[in-house]
């Protein structure tokens, strides 16, 4: 309840810092640390995100702080980000990281957040991870060698499970997992992976408004992030109706 009144006074931009809050460790100084997720990974060297209201830039530490004030003054000019076009000082910020390291990845992408209520009707079973299914589920899979196509989309082991987690089953196979990209006390952000064979058939709805529902994430601000190519992804938001809240520009 307490989030829901908070979020009742944030316009987006305010919710597009909660959203890079949830999934970056920042520095005390405002600077990325790292990704804040279960396996601790590199943050881009810039997050440029935006929306009417105004745009906020976050610089990774290990960016020069001479680097970094010129973005900071080049972004101050910055229009609000769009989701239909690129940033217009694009080519200036890269020039500037170019500089002190080859950019390795620039990407687009659009960010969304969670009505209070979220139901969708979809015949898949879901089982979570706080259930005792949920825990049969992962013990069934760690005392057998993984499956070839969870390993194939980077889920290795159990502990790629990220609590809290969903997922849909069709047959006797997982169509589509969700998890916790980034999870506080007041927020969380949903990662998504649907299996090739599944797609297009409303699973990855399914499962993203299974995990909104789990407890374990009652009263907080939910987010849903993807980059602007991909459209099945973009699809999954429209079919349960998130709001979106501004566009965002990553650098690594």
């Amino acid at each position: 309840m307490l989030v829901a009144i908070m979020m009742g006074f944030m316009d987006d931009r305010d919710l597009l810092a909660l959203e890079a809050a949830t999934i970056f460790e920042l520095t005390e100084s405002g600077r990325i640390l790292r990704r804040n997720s279960p396996d601790q990974e590199t943050g881009p060297r810039l997050r440029l995100a935006g929306c009417s209201s105004g745009n906020l830039v976050l610089i990774r530490h290990d960016v020069s702080e001479r680097t970094a004030q010129a973005i900071t003054a080049l972004a101050a000019d910055e229009p609000p980000l769009r989701a239909d076009s690129a940033p217009v000082r694009l080519d200036d910020y890269l020039e500037l990281l170019a500089a002190e390291r080859r950019v390795a990845q620039c990407d687009a992408g659009l960010i969304w957040t969670f009505p209070d209520r979220l139901d969708y009707e979809h015949p898949a079973a879901l089982v979570r991870s706080d259930t005792p299914e949920g825990g049969r589920l992962l013990a069934r899979l760690g005392d057998h060698r993984m499956p070839e196509a969870l390993v194939a989309a980077g889920f290795v082991d159990v502990g790629e499970f990220w609590a809290p987690w969903c997922v849909a089953i069709s047959g006797e196979e997982i169509a589509s997992i969700a998890f916790s990209v980034g999870l506080r006390p007041v927020s969380a952000e949903i990662g998504l992976y649907t299996f090739p064979a599944s797609r297009g058939r409303g699973f990855a709805a399914a499962v993203t408004a299974g995990w909104a529902s789990l407890p374990a994430l009652s009263g907080r601000a939910l987010f849903y992030s993807t980059s602007r190519s991909n459209l099945s992804s973009q699809r999954v938001t429209e079919r349960l109706g998130l709001r979106y809240i501004g566009a965002s520009l990553t650098i690594s």
